[in-house]
This record gives C-alpha cells, sequence and structure tokens, in this order.
C-alpha cells in the first residue's frame, strides 16, 4: 500500500548545520568541509542506490562534481548564520519500478526547481531493514521494513554561468509557506498520475488524516540515529512514541471492525423483521 510522505527542512549555519555533511551524508561519500576544516566521509554508506546532481541550464559542468559543489556553496555564504540549502525527503512509492521513480523524482525536482535556475542534488535510499538485525523489541517498527526514499539538496541561490548567484531572492521567497503546500501536494498528484497510468487503485493524499476524515494517527519518523539504536535492542523515546501510536492505530481498526460488525448485525435483524412482516 502506498504512503506518502514529504518533508522540508532547512540547512542553516545558524542552526550548526554543515552542507558538507549533509552532501556527505545523503550521497554516501567522504566529502572535505573547507569551512569548518574537517572531512565528512559516509562512503562506508550501502544503501544509497541512485544519485545525481541535475544543474539549470547554462550552469558549468565542474558543479557535476559533489566536492567542487560544495565548496562554491560555503564559499557564496559570508554569514555565521546562513540559510544555505533546504533538504527534502520524500518517500518513494514501492508501486513504482527503480528507472520508474528515478524518472518521477527527476521531474518533481526539474519543474519546481530547475526549471527556475536552481541546482539540486538527488540521492535515492533504498530502505530497507536488514531482516538478520531485526530486534526483539520493535515489532511495530519493522512492519514498515521497504521505505525506499529520496534526498533532494537544493541551494538557496540560483545557478548562472559564472556560478551561485550574488543574491538569493528567490530562494527567500520561496520560504513562504504556500510553497511547502504547493510541493506537498504536486508530489501526491505525481504520483497518482502513475498509480492511474498503471491501472492500480491505490492514491495518495497531501492532506492530513484529519482533514481527510482519518481516525489513524499520523505515526512521527523515527530517524536514522534512533533506528540504530533499536536494531541494537535500546529502546528509544521516539520508537516508544512510534510503538504507541501504532497500538492506537490497531485498537481504532478493532474498534472500527466491531462497529460495521454490530452495524452489520443490526441491517441482518432488520432485514429479517421486514421479511416476517410482508
Amino acid at each position: 500500500m502506498a504512503s506518502y510522505h514529504l518533508n522540508v527542512e532547512i540547512v542553516s549555519r545558524g542552526k550548526a548545520n554543515s552542507i558538507t555533511a549533509v552532501f556527505a551524508y545523503t550521497g554516501g561519500e567522504k566529502l572535505r568541509d573547507d569551512y569548518e576544516g574537517k572531512t565528512h566521509d559516509r562512503s562506508y554508506r550501502q544503501d544509497v542506490i541512485y544519485k545525481e546532481i541535475l544543474l539549470p541550464e547554462g550552469a558549468p559542468h565542474r558543479f557535476l562534481d559533489r566536492q567542487t559543489l560544495v565548496n562554491a556553496i560555503d564559499a557564496s555564504e559570508k554569514r555565521s548564520d546562513s540559510q544555505m540549502a533546504r533538504s527534502i525527503k520524500i518517500a518513494l512509492p514501492n508501486e513504482l519500478s527503480f528507472e520508474e521513480n528515478i524518472a518521477l523524482t527527476k521531474e518533481f525536482v526539474t519543474e519546481n526547481f530547475i526549471d527556475i535556475g536552481m541546482c539540486a542534488d538527488i540521492a535515492i535510499h533504498e530502505g530497507l531493514l536488514d531482516e538478520s538485525r531485526k530486534p526483539i523489541n520493535i515489532e511495530a517498527v519493522h512492519e514498515r521494513q521497504n521505505n525506499p526514499h529520496a534526498h533532494i539538496i537544493v541551494p538557496f541561490r540560483t545557478l548562472g554561468k559564472d556560478g551561485f548567484h550574488k543574491t538569493k531572492t528567490q530562494g527567500r521567497y520561496m520560504n513562504n509557506p504556500s510553497f511547502l503546500v504547493m510541493w506537498r501536494q504536486r508530489w501526491a498528484e505525481l504520483q497518482n498520475r502513475e498509480f492511474i497510468r498503471l491501472g492500480l487503485p491505490i492514491r495518495v493524499s497531501h492532506e492530513s488524516n484529519a482533514t481527510r476524515g482519518i481516525t489513524q494517527e499520523p505515526t512521527a519518523h523515527i530517524g536514522a540515529g534512533a533506528m540504530a539504536l533499536e536494531l541494537r535492542d535500546v529502546r528509544t523515546d521516539r520508537g516508544d512514541v512510534y510503538r504507541e501510536t501504532m497500538t492506537r492505530n490497531k485498537e481504532r481498526s478493532r474498534e472500527n471492525e466491531r462497529d460495521m460488525a454490530r452495524y452489520r448485525g443490526h441491517e441482518r435483524v432488520r432485514d429479517r423483521s421486514i421479511e416476517r412482516s410482508r
């Protein structure tokens, strides 16, 4: 069953974020951070199954190299509290093939960012939980074992033939919450278009469960750090919140089933009563 997820965070020096560390993590690479004077090595990661840098028309091809790109982003930002990039994470539908998910992700990124002069780095993570490492205390969590997803890093500044623009008017303008709503809606529309094309009777929505009249609670994201602890049989607050939410949702589902059974029972009694009265 398809699930919907799109989350956006700001990579900011004011939050002690390193743009190089973010690129190294999402891309599974070893990158040198000239601003902080340290190296971030995530080359051991085995779950990065696809990555690509997309550039707007006219941008120098040298920015297709990640080290060159992160160096240029850092060099373009002078302030110690600079907003440097948006980090977007989207869940990819298991119903699509690997190639279809790549094409869909690139379509979303191109129409929302590349076509207006921005660049973006895409990294797709496999999102599989190793069956041999299942912890004993997170039963509800490893019901979701196949969670392919894409990380999209979009610098705030537009990119032209001379490099990053001196101002980031476009990037700041896109801090307006209406853009987040637009991105979330568009990602749902693109997935649903593909489901229709494939003849699949499933749909996703960017709207909240409450808006859609769904009683189930949305589950909170556990995160890589907490999941790593849970995999070592160490209970975490995030894991507990996830388990508690899943337990409540299961009880709601059971209650709904009981309500439906009672309703069907009442309907049968009514039908028999009507039949006897004839």
